[in-house]
């Protein structure tokens, strides 16, 4: 069995996942939607929690955290692009699935400690890389706000989770915008 099985499983998961959620999505549900037989899956993932954790740190490669760290841009540039990006993530698919990050925290502390605790390390690698763009910015006179940058970063990440959870229930862009008004005006100014 090749890589690319492996590959096209994990891929498909992720995105039942998100669309879904960890309880609504089974083993087969995963397996169908790959085209693969049951038994491929078993091949390279011990159990669906298993997969689960793979999921997140794939998902985990599409906030582009590098957007946070590019010398392309200033600090607050940088902070600008990432928070752009990420909150285009969340209206490409017309607010329908919210932050796959945000969902698992949501539904995984119930059902899964592995899943929970790869989901914890995402947000402290995503709280840790926004806070450096924050002191850099803070450093550069570009953020007069002094608080510290890891309370900040906190702060905002958890704000856009619950953004993008209200964008996902009233399917608009306006929490969204709200929360970047507020980062803008109020958090980072």
């Amino acid at each position: 069995m090749s890589t690319d099985t492996k590959e096209r499983i994990a891929s498909t998961a992720l995105d039942l996942f998100h669309a879904n959620g960890y309880s609504a999505t089974g083993v087969l549900d995963i397996t169908r939607a790959a085209g693969v037989p049951k038994g491929s899956f078993y091949h390279f993932f011990e159990s669906k929690e298993a997969l689960a954790v793979e999921t997140v740190r794939l998902y985990e490669a599409t906030i582009k955290y590098e957007l946070l760290e590019t010398a392309q841009a200033s600090p607050l540039g940088r902070i600008r692009a990432h928070l752009s990006y990420i909150t285009k993530m969340a209206e490409a698919e017309n607010f329908q699935r919210g932050c796959l990050l945000g969902n698992f925290s949501n539904e995984m502390p119930s059902q899964s400690a592995a899943v929970t605790a790869v989901v914890e390390q995402s947000l402290e690698l995503w709280t840790d890389k926004l806070a450096a763009a924050i002191a850099a910015a803070q450093t550069e006179g570009e953020i007069a706000n002094r608080s510290d940058p890891q309370r900040l970063a906190g702060f905002i990440i958890a704000s856009f989770e619950g953004a993008v959870a209200r964008s996902k229930l009233t399917r608009s862009r306006t929490p969204l915008d709200g929360f970047l008004e507020t980062v803008y005006s109020d958090i980072l100014a």
